[in-house]
């Protein structure tokens, strides 16, 4: 970082940098939400399909299992 950013922001109300800090935190776990419920549904689309090829087989070996 540049000494005069450095100086410039030791100039600032603390407060202003507090807001600053906490506004970038905030940017930064809403990206995270972001990125944790595509994961999830991800893996929820992943989980039904296995389910449905599961539930698939076990209709077609109950068929071939009747007389």
């Amino acid at each position: 970082m540049r000494p005069e950013a450095e100086d410039e922001r030791r100039d600032r109300p603390a407060t202003e940098r507090a807001e600053e800090l906490a506004d970038r935190m905030g940017q930064r776990l809403g990206h995270a939400t972001i990125l944790v419920g595509l994961r999830i549904r991800k893996i929820a689309a992943l989980a039904r399909e296995e389910a449905e090829d599961i539930w698939a087989e076990a209709k077609s070996v109950g068929r071939r299992d009747k007389p």
